[in-house]
């Protein structure tokens, strides 16, 4: 009951800071507001470190997440039926993402390599009748082990950046939709891209299935789903970025399917 009652207190307190904002329009309340949700902005940044963390300093991420955190105070409208946290998650998630990738920070090279890793995995296992080692790519493709894992994390990093950029753009137009702000043809094609990815996610090999579950529901690390799979990280990385692959030829599919009939 105490508990409840501190609850309520806690979420009057914060009501009516946003009404005094909302009326007044004040940089101090403002920053309080920024102090008040400033976690959540260190949260997003440390979950998808795994991106930026071999290009990407962590202040300067926390700092465009914070820019981001800024614009949602200024544009959040609490009448409408959406929980601050939950929007402001998404806008800023996006707006990380969407500085990483405007960083540039895959060199054609890396995406180069990746290419060759894949074609020697392809060429060995058509040569041994089953998936080969790292050590058996690597060597296959004559280079240190060392250099093998740091292409397989690069590309890893690349297929996450627009996997999460998919799966942000999908989950603020639900979010959207819940609040009233879009029109009803876009809910529906919202819902059909829900769709679209679960019905992809059921055509991956149970291997990646597993991958991609342990990685998005129970957010375990990739040395955590190593050890539960007792394979190596790299080997890890190459199932999570083929999965990836999958859904992302699905998604873009339905998306071009999508663009083509609105030009009719």
């Amino acid at each position: 009951m105490i508990l409840t009652e501190k609850n309520q207190v806690k979420k009057n307190d914060e009501l009516d800071l946003w009404e005094k904002y909302y009326a007044t329009r004040d940089v101090n309340i403002r920053n309080q507001l920024i102090e008040k949700y400033s976690y959540i902005v260190k949260i997003i940044a440390l979950k998808l470190r795994g991106i930026y963390q071999q290009y990407g300093d962590v202040d300067d991420i926390v700092n465009e997440g914070i820019i981001a955190l800024m614009k949602v105070i200024e544009k959040y409208d609490i009448s409408k039926n959406v929980k601050f946290e939950t929007y402001a998650s998404i806008r800023i998630k996006g707006a990380i993402i969407d500085y990483v990738r405007k960083q540039d920070w895959i060199p054609r090279k890396a995406k180069s390599d990746y290419k060759s890793v894949k074609e020697a995995e392809d060429q060995l296992v058509d040569k041994l009748g089953r998936v080969p080692s790292d050590n058996e790519v690597a060597a296959y493709l004559k280079i240190n082990i060392k250099d093998y894992n740091s292409i397989v994390n690069n590309a890893y990093g690349a297929n996450i950046l627009y996997f999460e950029e998919l799966l942000g753009e999908a989950n603020m137009r639900e979010t959207e939709n819940a609040a009233g702000y879009e029109l009803p043809e876009e809910e529906i094609e919202t819902k059909e891209l829900y769709q679209v990815l679960v019905d992809s996610i059921k055509k991956l090999n149970e291997k990646e299935k597993l991958v991609i579950s342990l990685y998005y529901k129970e957010e375990l690390k990739l040395k955590e789903i190593a050890d539960i799979l007792d394979i190596s990280n790299s080997r890890v990385s190459q199932i999570h970025s083929s999965a990836l692959q999958k859904l992302e030829k699905c998604i873009k599919g339905y998306l071009n399917d999508n663009t083509e009939k609105n030009k009719r």
